[in-house]
């Protein structure tokens, strides 16, 4: 009757692990490193609606990166930018963007391109607030490392430009579920592991 009930056990752990999203540690957004690289994407037209950077910038004006690490199955995101405002000021093109940019998750696959939703520059305050984001050009949320949007900076003074100050606040992230397949591998091995655990109890008794 001991061991029967011991092997319920490993089943109703083994079932949990297959239906239920697995703790994972939360994704970190980072202000990633200035660039004057351009990415292909937004300068040939496939970004969305047409809209293209010049390449390259007008000089003293660079992209500022946003980075996320450790995603899985990433859906949306969001947050704040903050900047030391008598260094850098955020530059609005006019073309409708507010000069934030979606960016490939994976340098060179377009279907990782992110969809700005929202974001608000504030120069005066040395913030962009609530930049905003997801992928409507997959069913299924990159994974790992990448990063999620560029932002257009220009430097106040290009002699004295090398400490903007770049930070995230509230950086917030939506994922979805581990796939069914980890999930089942995941819980096979849980019961694998257990199963032997309790048979060479046995063996002792």
């Amino acid at each position: 009757m001991a061991m029967n009930r011991r092997w319920l056990s490993v089943l109703a752990i083994t079932s949990l692990v297959a239906v239920s999203p697995l703790g994972m540690a939360d994704p970190i957004i980072s202000a990633g490193t200035p660039t004057t690289t351009v990415p292909s994407y937004l300068t040939d037209g496939s970004y969305w609606f047409g809209i293209t950077v010049p390449d390259p910038l007008p000089a003293g004006e660079f992209l500022e990166p946003v980075d996320v690490s450790g995603a899985v199955n990433l859906q949306s995101w969001q947050f704040d930018l903050l900047f030391d405002n008598t260094v850098v000021n955020e530059v609005d093109p006019l073309d409708g963007t507010s000069g934030i940019y979606g960016a490939e998750f994976t340098s060179g696959d377009l279907s990782s391109l992110s969809f700005i939703l929202s974001g608000f520059p504030f120069n005066v305050l040395g913030e962009v607030d609530t930049v905003a984001g997801e992928y409507p050009l997959r069913v299924t949320g990159p994974s790992g490392d990448g990063t999620l949007a560029f932002i257009l900076f220009q430097c106040l003074d290009q002699e004295n430009c090398s400490n903007p100050g770049f930070s995230i606040r509230g950086g917030q992230v939506v994922q979805g579920a581990p796939e069914p397949a980890t999930l089942l591998l995941l819980g096979s091995g849980l019961a694998l592991l257990c199963g032997r655990r309790l048979l060479r109890r046995a063996q002792r008794n």
